[in-house]
């Protein structure tokens, strides 16, 4: 991994296609923004930087995107030093083991993983001890899948309003990872009912009026998530290519 100071080794290609690729997401998501009759400002590109090295991550950086979004806390940790000098936004937007959740305070400013309540007190907890803040969002599991972390959709109302009392954590909205489908009769739902959840629990009472934001949407569906009201799409193949898990 290069410094900050050392020569990137990513050829001028590399880049190239990286900065082509943030220009291409960014102009799509202002389009699908505005198409949903809303300012190409309210919707948020986060690069979802899973296993990218931070050589690639500091080319979008340096281009002027500047969240990030991490699956796990190792890799958070493991970047953030050679990444520092840019100050990016960091978000984990993986599940968050509550041991982890000291090394997580040190880099994020803002977990999206947040689905039980013993994890958002652990993490309240840490932030009484620092004398410090942290953004959060309710992760809802709105494709019903097994597999996927998430609070029921029926449950979310509860864990909030639990949450609300941690004085420590702002509540910024919802995240949800879409149903994976092949069309968008199929993938529609999991957003839709994400805005719809929102809009009630909003009306109500039980989130601030402020928590208005909608983490959903990537790289294969980010259009269709916008039309449904997305605030912030997680987008990473779509711009660095395909994962290395090598």
């Amino acid at each position: 991994m290069s410094t900050p100071d050392s020569p990137s080794p990513l050829s001028t290609d590399d880049i190239a296609a990286i900065t082509g690729n943030l220009d291409e997401v960014a102009d799509r998501a202002r389009a699908a923004a505005e198409s949903s009759g809303r300012s190409g400002d309210d919707v948020r590109v986060l690069l979802a930087t899973k296993t990218q090295p931070a050589e690639k991550i500091r080319v979008a950086l340096e281009h002027g995107f500047t969240l990030i979004g991490e699956n796990k806390v190792q890799e958070i940790t493991g970047k953030a030093e050679a990444l520092a000098d840019l100050n990016p936004e960091t978000h984990l937007i993986g599940p968050l083991q509550r041991n982890k959740v000291n090394h997580t305070l040190r880099h994020a400013q803002c977990i999206q993983s947040v689905d039980n309540l013993p994890l958002a007190e652990k993490i309240n907890n840490r932030l009484d001890v620092l004398d410090e803040t942290v953004d959060y969002f309710i992760q809802v599991n709105t494709s019903r899948e097994d597999s996927k972390f998430g609070v029921a959709p029926e449950d979310a109302e509860e864990l909030i309003t639990a949450t609300r009392e941690l004085g420590r954590m702002r509540l910024r909205g919802l995240m949800t990872i879409g149903l994976p489908g092949s069309s968008p009769e199929e993938i529609r739902p999991s957003y839709s009912d994400l805005r719809e959840l929102s809009e009630k629990l909003r009306e109500s009472g039980v989130m601030p009026a402020e928590a208005t934001e909608l983490s959903m949407g990537m790289s294969g569906d980010f259009e269709l998530a916008i039309a449904e009201g997305a605030t912030m799409v997680r987008v990473g193949s779509s711009i660095f290519g395909a994962r290395d898990y090598s």
